[in-house]
């Protein structure tokens, strides 16, 4: 009984984080450099989404205008990224503001992309994020473009909530959708470099060919036990980073 309530507890928190009566959630994304990209942002009441909502984008604090959010609680604003790397994205309200994430890449550049839930976790609705996770991550963002991926049952919101509870690099979130997002990263010209997750995740990005790892037995992906061998692997693998490495230009 001690345990099932725990479990419940988590996942209330996981979901409901906070008691605000309304919020703002932007979308991180991935855009290529020097082409037109949409931020997206959902004006949202506890349960449900509002619509009517005059907000503000901002991108690494300057402002790009206004929009009002349609019926369906979604407003939208045209950016060109006129560089690679990572764009804050801010939007605000009168009453509420919400952050994301937009990660500008060239083409060609390549990706790894992490199961949040499929290996980060520690089991279940675990609160322990694997021994090691953190700072392997940290390692590894410095080397790769990385992207978090939403596979399971907790939201976007409740995904990002965990992560930085739990001291991970503040990186771009973006849902799996069963494989929707491989296809998605291959239209915009980028490489799908390294999957690391459970058999479904990996299984989805087959077609492009990635380094797979997981924490499981799946057929085609390397089968590790702690992210130190994780670590290990990919810093002795060649060919994965892109030229130049990460860092923006």
């Amino acid at each position: 009984m001690n345990s099932l309530f725990r479990v419940i507890c988590l996942v209330l928190l996981l979901f409901f984080p906070d008691t605000a009566l309304s919020e703002i959630i932007v979308h991180d994304t991935v855009a290529p450099k020097g082409q037109e990209s949409m931020l997206t942002v959902e004006t949202k009441g506890r349960l449900f989404r509002e619509g009517g909502e005059l907000v503000e984008f901002f991108v690494d604090g300057k402002s790009l205008g206004k929009s009002l959010s349609g019926g369906d609680g979604f407003a939208f604003k045209h950016f060109v990224p006129s560089r690679a790397g990572i764009y804050r994205i801010t939007v605000k309200s009168k009453k509420e503001e919400g952050q994301g994430l937009l990660l500008s890449l060239r083409k060609g550049d390549g990706i790894l992309f992490v199961d949040v839930e499929g290996s980060l976790f520690e089991g279940g609705f675990s609160e322990t994020p694997k021994k090691g996770s953190q700072e392997t991550i940290k390692k590894l963002s410095g080397r790769f473009q990385l992207i978090f991926l939403q596979t399971g049952a907790l939201s976007i919101k409740a995904v990002k909530v965990w992560l930085k509870k739990n001291g991970f690099t503040d990186l771009p979130v973006i849902p799996w959708e069963n494989g929707m997002i491989f296809d998605e990263i291959k239209e915009h010209g980028f490489k799908i470099k390294v999957v690391i997750g459970s058999g479904p995740v990996v299984e989805s990005a087959k077609a492009y060919h990635p380094k797979a790892i997981s924490f499981d037995e799946v057929e085609g992906a390397e089968e590790v036990k702690s992210w130190e061998e994780i670590g290990r692997r990919l810093k002795q693998a060649r060919n994965l980073t892109y030229p130049g490495s990460k860092r923006n230009n």
